[in-house]
């Protein structure tokens, strides 16, 4: 199948990748400081100083891969969920949640496979992880109606029902990028190992 079918994504990983992957992310990071400034202009809040602090890790990821997972993380989620009120829109949260599941096993994945030899026992492990992360996110939505009473959670309108339904959805999203990986394991790990094998990268870090 892998001869076959080449993903879509598997595209970055040929010619020209560290220059396609510093032009996407070079692009991303405009577009969030615009956004941030467009919604400042119009209503100006700490959670505009909270995206802001967010960014300083970007100054520490060498991996431009990496940049751009934790930049469209921060985006979707702090930017225009909190920032801009998207939270506010029906099933955005779940959209939020599902592809958290995805990023969460799909980084799990790349850390833990040099440690586990095993493809089933991994698979296992990195959806655990991921449901370790959906947890102490939902404890950190719930640590913010307490403290902030910013009810993310909706802990007051649905109680339990929709904690249950963000872990739920983050698994299915975990689920789905552990059957990728299973199907074109070599194409994900080309796609994370491409810039740090670049001798060209190298030097210009």
């Amino acid at each position: 199948i892998d001869n076959i079918f080449i993903p879509p994504w598997y595209i970055f990983s040929l010619k020209d990748y560290n220059k396609n992957m510093k032009t996407i992310y070079r692009i991303l990071l405009f577009i969030t400081i615009i956004t941030l400034m467009i919604r400042s202009y119009f209503l100006f809040s700490i959670n505009i100083l909270i995206s802001l602090i967010l960014l300083i890790p970007l100054l520490f990821i060498t991996h431009d891969l990496y940049k751009i997972e934790y930049l469209l993380y921060i985006y979707f989620v702090q930017v225009l969920g909190v920032s801009c009120r998207f939270y506010r829109l029906p099933y955005y949260d779940k959209i939020m949640h599902f592809l958290s599941g995805m990023i969460f096993v799909l980084l799990g994945y790349i850390f833990m496979k040099k440690y586990i030899s095993k493809s089933h026992i991994l698979y296992l492990i990195i959806n655990c992880i991921e449901m370790s992360l959906a947890f102490l996110w939902e404890v950190f939505e719930y640590c913010g109606l307490i403290f902030f009473q910013y009810d993310a959670s909706h802990h007051y309108t649905t109680g339990v029902h929709d904690t249950m339904q963000d872990m739920l959805i983050s698994l299915l999203g975990g689920f789905v990028i552990t059957f990728v990986i299973h199907k074109f394991p070599s194409y994900i790990g080309n796609l994370y190992k491409q810039q740090s094998n670049n001798p060209d990268s190298t030097s210009q870090q």
